[in-house]
């Protein structure tokens, strides 16, 4: 991703939708221009490795900021799993926030060149990619980008 940091981020494209705002059917990047955008994609079927407490770390992290009118949280699930597969990991993760299922065939994942996940980008306000090393400082990050 080390290409892609200060252009813009790539478009999400996905199929399904589940946590969206009452009326809404889709989210698309061009929508949080204005907010700093926590992006993580990620699979539910990772549940031995790091996805569980990435998880978690984005789930208190949008408790604490999810009053914020300048950050929003998103996440696309890979398009391996159906419909209702991410909705069930989205009930079993209680994730809050936001979460897509990735178009056919990965076309968000390809697009942000996933090929490790949980893979979590952070956007600034503009719509440009800032940063994708967040293990361990996503907060710091985050504060950072709010400031800019």
């Amino acid at each position: 991703l080390h290409h892609m940091v200060g252009k813009p981020a790539p478009e999400i494209a996905c199929e399904a939708w589940f946590n969206l705002p009452e009326g809404q059917t889709e989210l698309k990047l061009a929508d949080l221009r204005g907010k700093v955008v926590v992006l993580t994609m990620w699979g539910g079927w990772d549940y031995l490795g790091v996805g569980p407490d990435r998880t978690d770390e984005l789930n208190k992290l949008y408790a604490m900021l999810k009053d914020a009118d300048d950050v929003a949280f998103a996440s696309v699930h890979d398009g391996s799993a159906s419909p209702d597969e991410v909705r069930r990991y989205v009930a079993q993760y209680s994730i809050p926030f936001p979460v897509g299922r990735d178009a056919e065939p990965a076309l968000t994942f390809d697009s942000y060149n996933v090929n490790t996940i949980p893979q979590t980008v952070l956007i600034d306000n503009q719509g440009i990619l800032r940063y994708f090393h967040v293990d361990g400082r996503l907060l710091e990050l985050i504060k950072d980008l709010r400031r800019q």
